[in-house]
């Protein structure tokens, strides 16, 4: 099972605070059934370089490396990397892509989206050959028009939901219905933590089997495997 979103690398951003909180998350994944792990830590353009991300990033992993098992989930290092005006042109920010893939996961703003920034991630893809990854979209929806997912559903772009957009009743029938229409892509839990915002891909699998079925749960599992492995390069 494939987990395409999380803050488990210690002391990163607001995620993970220790390397034993970091060890205590992947070994809860595990136990989810998660074998591979995309490290997506959060990428704010206005606040430093990709190349000082990337250094912090690799000091991160090495803490853990040597905690590491043969039994862990497979870790990929990427970045949730937050949408700014002028993101086509920095060449730079193509290296937060995800690693072995032409992947990389963008977190959108929280504003009405215009077609300036529907340009803009076109014009993103197009200058870095990487494929575009909207992380969380159920977090959006409020305010945007309300033809904005089909103006997305258009594009070429691939669609992430939360674990917790299945768990939560707010979120849920969205959440549903992009999965039964076959407009959801990928899953990712968006772990912080161990408490709070813990790994919960096994509490939205429950919910996913309860109101779809078992079946349609292990479908979408295989389909986001494959349609990630498509990717690496």
């Amino acid at each position: 099972m494939l987990d395409i979103h999380s803050h488990f690398l210690p002391k990163m951003d607001d995620g993970s605070k220790s390397t034993e909180m970091s060890m205590q998350m992947l070994r809860s994944s595990r136990k989810q059934g998660v074998t591979t792990i995309v490290s997506t830590s959060h990428f704010y353009g206005d606040n430093e370089s990709p190349d000082r991300f990337l250094k912090r990033r690799q000091h991160a992993f090495e803490k853990l490396k040597p905690l590491l098992s043969a039994d862990d989930p497979e870790i990929l290092l990427g970045a949730e990397v937050l949408y700014y005006p002028g993101i086509s042109h920095s060449e730079s920010v193509a290296q937060l892509g995800i690693r072995g893939t032409d992947l990389i996961l963008i977190e959108m703003p929280f504003v009405p989206w215009s077609d300036k920034i529907f340009d803009e991630l076109i014009s993103f893809r197009y200058n870095t050959g990487l494929n575009i990854i909207l992380a969380h979209v159920e977090r959006y929806q409020s305010l945007q028009k309300r033809d904005i997912y089909e103006r997305l559903f258009d594009q070429p772009f691939y669609f992430q939901c939360n674990a917790s957009a299945f768990t939560s009743f707010r979120s849920r029938r969205l959440a549903l219905k992009l999965m039964a229409n076959d407009l959801l892509h990928f899953i990712g839990t968006d772990c912080h933590n161990t408490d709070k915002r813990p790994p919960n891909m096994q509490e939205a699998q429950k919910i996913i089997e309860k109101k779809l079925s078992p079946a349609d749960w292990r479908h979408f599992a295989r389909a986001c495997e494959k349609r990630f492995d498509a990717h690496r390069i």
